[in-house]
């Protein structure tokens, strides 16, 4: 079951246009970067094993969410339209 904090981060992350950088992350949770690291590489690990449609990256020095690269034809589909 994820942890409140987990699904701050979901939710911030969501939301973002732009990478969500760790920093910013731990003063809006109010925990420490290193947690912040912890808890997003915990849920990427998470959404892998669940072979979930999209990933949690560190991009640009922050956090996105992307759709899975095996699933880049349906998403040009997609884009296409």
């Amino acid at each position: 079951m994820a942890s409140e904090e987990m699904r701050a981060i979901e939710a911030i992350v969501m939301q973002a246009d732009e990478p969500v950088e760790p920093h910013l992350l731990a003063q809006l949770l109010e925990v420490p970067p290193a947690r912040i690291e912890e808890l997003c590489n915990e849920l990427a690990e998470s959404y892998q094993s669940d072979d979930r449609g999209f990933m949690l990256v560190r991009v640009a020095g922050g956090y996105r969410f992307q759709s899975h690269p095996d699933l880049a034809p349906y998403v040009e589909r997609f884009v296409l339209e």
